[in-house]
């Protein structure tokens, strides 16, 4: 006599169907969770990268720093052009300042790297001209950690 055995026509204890049929609507339910899942992590990431990869290297201080004003706070506000502190002394009695960046000064700030700054409330150090009750951000340094008021300059 042979061990094999013959098939039964029904199926055995436990074993599984199977036919393929239709997804069911928790399965489609996680298959979009997954998706969603994926989706903002991939977000995250970009997001993170565009925080705080830098742009490049810190461009060169200009040779008039030393004659420039400056005022030392937090950045609210990074976008191309503008950027917008809360100043840890008042500037001209201003607690907030926006400064207007202009294209000849544009290579001298690290957007990504002032992101940054202001993502976390790091102290930044902007120094700037006045020009018809406008502040005009020339260059930009990271201000001392413990700065609660203006420091002298380099």
């Amino acid at each position: 006599m042979s061990n094999k055995r013959k098939p039964t026509g029904a199926p055995r204890a436990g074993a599984k169907n199977r036919k393929t049929s239709a997804p069911t609507p928790k399965g489609n339910r996680t298959l979009v969770l997954r998706a969603v899942a994926v989706v903002v992590a991939v977000v995250l990431a970009a997001g993170v990268g565009w925080l705080f990869w830098s742009e490049g290297e810190q461009p060169k201080p200009p040779t008039n720093l030393s004659e420039l004003a400056r005022a030392d706070g937090t950045l609210n506000v990074v976008e191309d052009g503008r950027l917008v502190m809360t100043p840890f002394a008042p500037v001209d009695g201003k607690t907030q300042v926006e400064f207007r960046i202009p294209e000849k000064y544009r290579k001298n700030f690290d957007m990504a790297h002032l992101r940054s700054h202001s993502a976390v409330g790091l102290p930044t150090r902007v120094y700037y001209l006045q020009q018809g009750g406008e502040y005009l951000a020339v260059y930009k340094a990271d201000a001392p950690a413990n700065g609660t008021q203006q420091s002298p300059a380099p």
